[in-house]
């Protein structure tokens, strides 16, 4: 568990960093993708590879799958202990595909959803909680919660906050509570998915079964929900 010293120096990190990135408009371009990032600490990482997998694999399998893409690493959380990289990945769903029609099954019911949500004929409500999630993980998602719908110039997806861990938020332990948002772009070429971590002052030392979500809103968590809405909502596929 993270003790909370540890918790008290981190949140005083993120109170700067949402401070700074307030002030910066920075603009990344990596290969045809363009984003508002939070700081110049960024960088460019590119996989140019699929390894496809067996018929028969399994969770693990996919959970440790490597799929071609281009993703835009957060540095700035690097020093942050989570299980998934904070980045923003961009995946061509024919690289999906070659490496496991599982992964083709994901993006299949991302683009089904988005084009649901945005034409009126589902509500967000009744299909977020089990909309899909990249990378994979094995652990089922025990909080997911605050969906929105968010579209960006070229595509539209589902923002929302998940952890996968029961005692999340025990005894300060919230390094592994993140901001998600999986989409689409609209021509239904490239999966497009962005994790990052969360900090919050109200959910200290709660377990995730005692929180009472429909309380919270954008401006209980570092960095807030609006600014980092607003990096997804600044994405451009060329």
């Amino acid at each position: 568990m993270k003790k909370t010293p540890f918790f008290a120096c981190l949140l005083a990190f993120m109170i700067h960093f949402t401070l700074c990135s307030a002030q910066e408009q920075i603009r990344v371009k990596c290969s045809n993708i363009t984003m508002t990032v939070p700081s110049s600490n960024v960088r460019c990482y590119h996989i140019d590879n699929n390894i496809p997998l067996a018929d028969d694999a399994g969770a693990a399998d996919l959970e440790n799958a490597q799929i071609a893409g281009t993703s835009i690493v957060f540095s700035d959380y690097s020093s942050i202990s989570t299980e998934i990289e904070p980045q923003a990945t961009f995946y061509l769903v024919d690289d999906m595909t070659k490496t496991s029609f599982s992964f083709l099954d994901i993006a299949i019911r991302m683009q089904d959803d988005t084009v649901n949500i945005a034409s009126g004929s589902a509500d967000i409500e009744n299909l977020y909680k089990d909309s899909s999630f990249m990378p994979y993980q094995t652990k089922e998602r025990v909080i997911n919660t605050l969906p929105t719908f968010l579209s960006f110039q070229n595509g539209s997806g589902i923002r929302s906050i998940v952890g996968f861990d029961e005692q999340i938020l025990s005894s300060g332990n919230t390094s592994n509570l993140y901001y998600s948002f999986q989409g689409m772009s609209s021509d239904g070429q490239y999966y497009i998915s962005l994790v990052l971590p969360l900090m919050s002052v109200s959910l200290n030392n709660n377990n995730a079964t005692d929180v009472n979500w429909t309380e919270f809103d954008g401006k209980d968590f570092l960095p807030s929900l609006d600014q980092l809405d607003y990096f997804v909502r600044s994405i451009v596929i060329e």
